[in-house]
């Protein structure tokens, strides 16, 4: 266990994400030098509450308030990596969550708009951004309520995320297909009691689908 004054110690926190980033990420597989980076750059304790700050490297997901947790960190790498993003893209996440995500999201170029079922979270979300890297969120948008509400017509992405299960693959008149540019990448998790995450491609008329593995994530509401 560690002590209260290692975990405030910077130095101490550089060595347990180098620590995370080599037993949990690139042991798995994951080889993208720019998400590698970003998890070894962002302080994921700063997206924890305090009280389980000194877990905040462990592999293992971290609940966050209102049913919800904070994916372990293998599983942002890898979902960041199959996204493969280019400075730039314009990214749609569905569960802000503590906001972790979209801090590698920053990290890797992306231009964000994320959306947060629960105003509670959304607001924690903001000030951890704000506390990890001040300005963070002026330059992308947050808000709070759900997807299918926000996806306005005129609204288009590169690519999308999300960080709760789908029960199923959005409709070809869903407001996630119709704001995917064909061409597009949504990564996300479908399923109720067995998940799968998929990797959905957009073409003109219809989805592309490749399945990478079994998860478990907390439902979309």
């Amino acid at each position: 266990m560690s002590s209260s004054s290692e975990i405030c110690d910077p130095l101490f926190r550089r060595v347990e994400r180098e620590r995370m980033v080599k037993s949990q990420i690139v042991s798995r597989g994951i080889r993208d030098h720019n998400v590698l980076s970003a998890m070894l750059s962002i302080p994921r304790e700063c997206f924890v509450p305090s009280s389980y700050s000194s877990q905040a490297y462990e592999d293992k997901p971290l609940p966050i308030g209102c049913n919800q947790t904070i994916s372990q960190p293998f599983m942002v790498a890898w979902m960041s990596s199959l996204l493969e993003i280019r400075k730039g893209d314009r990214v749609f996440e569905i569960g802000t969550g503590s906001g972790y995500q979209s801090a590698v999201l920053d990290f890797l170029g992306a231009r964000i708009y994320s959306v947060e079922f629960f105003e509670s979270l959304h607001d924690t979300a903001i000030q951890n951004l704000e506390r990890w890297k001040h300005g963070c969120t002026k330059k992308h948008r947050f808000v709070s309520g759900s997807g299918p509400e926000v996806l306005k017509p005129g609204l288009f992405f590169e690519k999308m995320i999300s960080c709760a299960s789908l029960s199923e693959l959005p409709s070809k008149e869903s407001p996630y297909f119709r704001s995917l540019v064909p061409g597009g990448v949504f990564v996300f998790p479908s399923g109720k009691k067995e998940q799968v995450l998929l990797i959905a491609r957009r073409t003109l008329d219809d989805w592309s689908l490749e399945i990478k593995g079994g998860v478990k994530f907390v439902p979309l509401l």
